[in-house]
């Protein structure tokens, strides 16, 4: 069961359109500072005071009740209700899904944050009962909704069904939350990647995959060790995650779209996720599968038209960036994406130029030299399904970039050095070409992981996923509010093949870095730098399961 608020945006405008543009909440108080360390409803008072020295007393506790509402009374999965300015007739609602985050960077009116999931942008206020409406109207910023206390009003109006009314027998305080189990299982796939997340809630189970994927067993297993971790029910799968856009990632559930299509199972719905990438950005994207399919012969990413083959209901492709569609509900629980940013910083678009323009020069020198494989792989990548019109129809279109510039992405060369094709003369490649081949492999690879998604859990010390981010990436993180912090479990970044930056904090019951015999001799660099003593294993060890 979740509780209703009602959050208003403020003023001017533009706060209401960053916050749907961006999926997130504003508490609108401009001269306080950052309020993440308050323990108390009296601590935010007096924080108050200091930033409002003239304001009354009464003023000031009241601000303060709003505030620690905001804080710590709204939970993960509550309903939330933003009347709009902009259409007085109408409000947003979504549900809370991120914990408190001050940006002090942001605009004044927007420094105070909460991520939410804005599931309905246009409820008509006609479809609302007086009793709400009254409670809608309050003329505070923050308050509850005291007509819908378990939120099963604004749950019916969400989803476009009339207003049920109040019972008569809700009472507020005897409002609980659902009693949820989650079993988290981060199987062992060799130098690849999957961690299944089974969610239990109030007898309803629902299931999210992060990756599926390996370098070094098949793509055919990887997907059997999946299906064996679900007793073989794949149905039972609602969201998938793809932190990146590299076969150890992915290529298994392209398998498992494969096996469902031949066994005639579906799922009932299914939500893909995956790093949003800017329009900046997709010259380098289609490049990278290009080259990626040059490697492994996998002609094109089409996972996303697999899957909604296989799904007999809503299907939604929700590719995702920080603050723009960054918020998602899984499983009973919200997720916050801390990674990538929804506009380039500067030189992670440095990396991605000099990757393109490298790839360039080698598909022209190989086409010279009569081996058009690269050209060719170029337009198979352009009809790929990851990119393909229909599926992206929200994709974001911020030619533009940041200013914000987190380096340049000068990472160890040996992190890399297994990731190297050791390989390629299968490739058919001119001799004279094949170390600029592997210069051209390397340096798109970096810039790929430096685009991974990067997440956590809403609530608090539960759950943080790095993909194969990087170092600049991690050093960025660490001065942004994620450190210090201890979580439960924590999938190490780059499968625990890189060394940790200093600044990044992060500490957890359970820290497990995915790789195998490819990758396992790079685990000590990860152990190293880590201060996480006894937490940190390897999935060599096998699969590891948490129960949160």
């Amino acid at each position: 069961m979740a509780r209703s608020w009602m959050v208003r945006a403020g003023l001017p405008h533009g706060s209401e359109e960053a916050a749907l543009r961006q999926s997130l909440l504003f508490a609108v108080w401009p001269e306080l500072g950052d309020l993440t360390l308050c323990g108390s409803q009296q601590e935010v008072r007096a924080r108050l005071r200091r930033a409002y020295p003239h304001d009354a007393d009464k003023r000031l506790s009241n601000h303060a009740g709003q505030l620690w509402t905001f804080l710590r009374r709204m939970r993960p999965l509550d309903y939330v209700a933003m009347p709009l300015h902009c259409r007085p007739d109408h409000l947003a609602i979504g549900r809370v899904v991120g914990r408190y985050r001050y940006r002090p960077d942001a605009p004044a009116d927007q420094r105070h944050t909460r991520a939410v999931e804005w599931i309905n942008t246009a409820v008509p206020r006609h479809a609302i009962q007086s009793d709400l409406l009254n409670s809608l109207g309050s003329i505070m910023t923050i308050c509850g909704l005291p007509s819908d206390p378990d939120g099963r009003r604004l749950g019916a109006l969400v989803h476009g069904e009339s207003d049920p009314g109040r019972n008569d027998s809700e009472d507020e305080a005897a409002v609980t939350y659902a009693s949820r189990s989650d079993l988290v299982s981060v199987l062992d796939v060799g130098d690849g990647a999957c961690t299944v997340v089974r969610s239990l809630c109030d007898g309803n189970e629902s299931v999210m995959v992060i990756d599926c994927g390996s370098d070094s067993i098949s793509a055919d297993e990887v997907c059997s060790r999946l299906l064996e971790a679900l007793e073989g029910r794949p149905e039972l799968i609602d969201t998938i995650v793809v932190t990146h856009f590299d076969t150890d990632h992915y290529l298994g559930f392209v398998r498992l779209a494969e096996r469902m299509r031949a066994r005639g199972q579906r799922f009932r719905s299914m939500r893909l996720i995956s790093p949003r990438i800017p329009e900046i950005a997709q010259e380098y994207v289609w490049r990278y599968l290009a080259l990626a399919s040059t490697v492994t012969g996998i002609r094109n990413l089409d996972l996303a038209l697999s899957l909604r083959e296989v799904t007999d209901g809503p299907f939604r492709y929700a590719p995702a960036a920080r603050g723009l569609d960054g918020a998602f509900v899984a499983g009973q629980h919200g997720y916050e994406v801390l990674w990538p940013l929804p506009v380039l910083p500067a030189g992670l678009v440095r990396q991605v130029q000099s990757a393109v323009t490298r790839f360039d020069q080698l598909a022209d020198a190989l086409a010279g030299s009569g081996n058009t494989s690269l050209r060719d792989n170029l337009e198979t990548a352009r009809a790929g399904g990851w990119l393909q019109t229909e599926l992206q129809s929200n994709l974001m279109h911020l030619a533009g970039r940041s200013e914000l510039d987190i380096g340049e992405f000068d990472e160890d060369d040996d992190a890399y050095e297994d990731l190297a094709l050791r390989d390629i003369s299968q490739l058919n490649l001119p001799e004279d070409h094949s170390e600029e081949f592997r210069g051209v492999w390397d340096a798109m690879r970096r810039a790929n992981n430096n685009m991974s998604l990067v997440f956590e859990n809403a609530e608090p010390g539960r759950l943080i996923v790095f993909g194969d981010a990087g170092a600049p990436v991690l050093s960025w993180l660490a001065k942004t509010g994620l450190s210090p912090a201890h979580v439960s479990l924590m999938l190490a970044p780059h499968h625990g093949t890189h060394r940790l930056p200093a600044g990044l904090q992060v500490t957890a019951d359970l820290c497990v870095g995915q790789n195998g015999r490819k990758r396992g001799h790079l685990w000590p660099r990860h152990l190293a730098t880590h201060p996480n003593p006894g937490h940190c294993v390897s999935s060599t060890a096998g699969t590891h399961h948490l129960l949160f």
